[in-house]
């Protein structure tokens, strides 16, 4: 759906949406987290999910020390009813420990997509899915053979 065709409240829903990687990642703002996320959210992602706003905010926190420059540029969107689409491309310096790898000080550019539900203006649920192989080949952690 183009930006045009959509209703005044998948504008909504998209705007939402699009306020994780632009304002909590790419400002480091984990204090809209609560103004975003539904008390009762949830986040799915490759290593589990996270259930409340705490653990949700504990998940980020832990991403943003480990790339504390981390900047997210939405190169899409698709947005239908409650959902919106993104795909995210995420750069930053590994200047933390992530995982328990040591910080390397190598820069990353990853592929990342995030489909987020949107339920009465807030973020009920998140699925957000990394190109964590790249991530770990330029982190120099994983190899191709």
């Amino acid at each position: 759906m183009t930006t045009d065709s959509l209703t005044p409240q998948e504008r909504e829903n998209e705007r939402i949406a699009r306020r994780i990687p632009e304002d909590v990642f790419g400002d480091g703002g984990l204090d809209v987290l609560g103004d975003l996320y539904a008390p009762n959210a949830v986040d799915h992602n490759p290593f589990g999910s996270q259930e409340g706003l705490e653990a949700i905010r504990e998940s980020y926190e832990s991403f943003l020390s480990a790339f504390p420059d981390i900047t997210q540029t939405v190169e899409r969107s698709v947005v239908h009813g409650d959902v919106v689409a993104l795909h995210i491309t995420s750069r930053g310096t590994h200047s933390g420990v992530l995982w328990g790898i040591e910080p390397t000080a190598k820069e990353i550019e990853v592929q990342q997509m995030a489909f987020v539900r949107i339920e009465d203006g807030l973020i009920a649920e998140r699925w957000f899915l990394s190109d964590n192989l790249t991530l770990l080949r330029q982190l120099g952690v994983v190899d191709f053979p």
